[in-house]
């Protein structure tokens, strides 16, 4: 049996790192949206994030909420998407 042993070099390892301190950002950012006068409904929070091009799994992450949690929203969001867009095309 041939194993292959992961390695990870220094430069994955900062990659790591720097990523997980963007989540961090990221997610207090939203949470001061929110206390501030007009709050950001966590529907339309999973919607900006995704539009970014984060992973449901980051996106739970960063909101704090589950993975299964996130991707109802995610359905719902896209299920609305493509109602306004076959309204549109009629």
């Amino acid at each position: 049996m041939n194993t292959k042993k992961i390695t990870i070099s220094a430069e994955d390892g900062l990659l790591v790192e720097i990523n997980k301190r963007m989540g961090v950002i990221i997610s207090l950012l939203l949470r001061m949206v929110q206390q501030d006068k007009s709050s950001i409904s966590l529907k339309d929070q999973v919607c900006i994030l995704d539009n970014l091009g984060m992973r449901p799994r980051d996106i739970a992450n960063i909101l704090g909420r589950s993975q299964p949690h996130i991707n109802k929203e995610l359905t719902g969001i896209r299920k609305g998407k493509r109602k306004e867009k076959n309204e549109q095309e009629k």
